[in-house]
């Protein structure tokens, strides 16, 4: 074991660790008391440290480096300098059978596993008794979980789980997922968001929305002229025939023009939401924008709802680079449109066109549909 760990320059973070540890914490502050401890813990680090200057570190990475540097754990560095295991609270061989006989007790299996149970038993900080009550709940939980690069094929929402943001037990199941993904711990609301909706589930079954209009089951709404924003929860319109564009203004002017034709509005994004409704049409006719992005979600749109092309050719390209319009220039990301080989061929013309400009012919057809 390499002992440079004992120089008085660690001497700060070491204190600050031993405190994050034993409260469970996920992060540490720390300050640099000088130039020298500031020029060590950056070395260890692998990042900027300013003597005097306050910085958060994240005690699963410091674990990562203190391994890479000194050649064993956190924990066993903390043990060595205070004389007793930092947290103290469950013992390394019974976290690693009560969370081992958990998993494997609902089936979880990959190489992730014993990277999470390591994990869960340095950071999670649960007692013997919390965790013989918590392990097979989270167990159960995580093999719900979508843990593989493909999209999921159905949503769960985080209480389906029986799961409560900020408790223990959501805690684990998080971990459990970063781990399998490959990816760090997430560190703000957003980016657990984007983590639970990789795994294929929501945080609620509310907030996240797609915009229609003229949806069955939604006639009461269309009759007074107003749009639905549809929930995972009222995704359900199995069979129906749909029109799929990307911008609002094109399910507003619908609304103006009388049209009936049910109608989906992306907003530029495949949520959720979007996904499950695309993945029950009976068909759907797909336009979006005129730029890299745009035909990006064309594609997936096309692909989920097994689709057709709507006005999204290299002719309705060049028809729609009417004189006189302030169009944008392309950004110089690659175009795909496997739909029509000869539409980016067509973009070379190097103008993005957004649907807002063809908006007046995409309402001419949905009042014939």
């Amino acid at each position: 074991m390499n002992e440079e760990y004992l120089r008085p320059e660690f001497a700060v973070l070491w204190r600050q660790a031993r405190t994050a540890v034993a409260r469970g914490q996920v992060k540490l502050g720390f300050k640099a008391p000088d130039a020298a401890a500031a020029s060590a813990v950056a070395g260890l680090l692998g990042r900027e440290v300013t003597a005097g200057v306050g910085m958060t570190v994240v005690v699963a990475d410091l674990d990562v480096r203190v391994r890479a540097l000194f050649s064993c754990g956190l924990d066993e560095v903390l043990s060595s300098l205070f004389g007793e295991s930092a947290g103290g609270v469950v013992a390394p061989a019974e976290a690693d059978d009560i969370l081992g006989a958990a998993v494997a007790a609902a089936g979880v299996r990959g190489g992730w596993v014993s990277s999470w149970v390591d994990q869960a038993r340095r950071y999670a900080k649960i007692s013997p008794t919390d965790l013989a009550g918590i392990a097979p709940r989270a167990a159960a939980a995580i093999a719900r979980l979508h843990l593989d690069a493909s999209a999921p094929a159905a949503w769960l929402v985080l209480s389906d789980l029986g799961l409560v943001r900020g408790t223990r037990l959501a805690g684990l199941v998080l971990r459990a997922a970063a781990v399998a993904h490959g990816v760090p711990l997430p560190r703000s609301t957003s980016d657990e968001r984007r983590l639970w909706e990789r795994s294929g589930v929501l945080l609620d079954a509310v907030s996240t929305t797609v915009l229609t209009w003229a949806f069955p089951g939604c006639d009461g709404r269309t009759e007074l002229g107003l749009p639905t924003h549809l929930t995972i929860r009222d995704a359900i319109a199995a069979g129906v025939d749909a029109a799929v564009c990307t911008s609002p203004v094109v399910v507003d002017n619908s609304i103006a023009a009388g049209v009936r034709f049910p109608v989906i509005c992306l907003s530029g994004h495949l949520n959720p939401v979007a996904r499950t409704l695309l993945s029950r049409l009976g068909g759907a006719r797909v336009h979006g924008d005129f730029d890299a992005h745009g035909l990006l979600i064309t594609q997936q749109a096309l692909a989920i709802s097994n689709g057709t092309p709507w006005r999204m050719s290299a002719a309705d390209y060049r028809a729609a680079l009417t004189p006189g319009r302030d169009l944008q220039a392309l950004t110089p990301d690659p175009l795909v449109a496997p739909w029509d080989p000869e539409l980016p061929e067509a973009m070379r013309a190097g103008w993005a066109v957004p649907e807002d400009a063809v908006a007046e012919s995409l309402v001419a057809d949905l009042l014939t549909f």
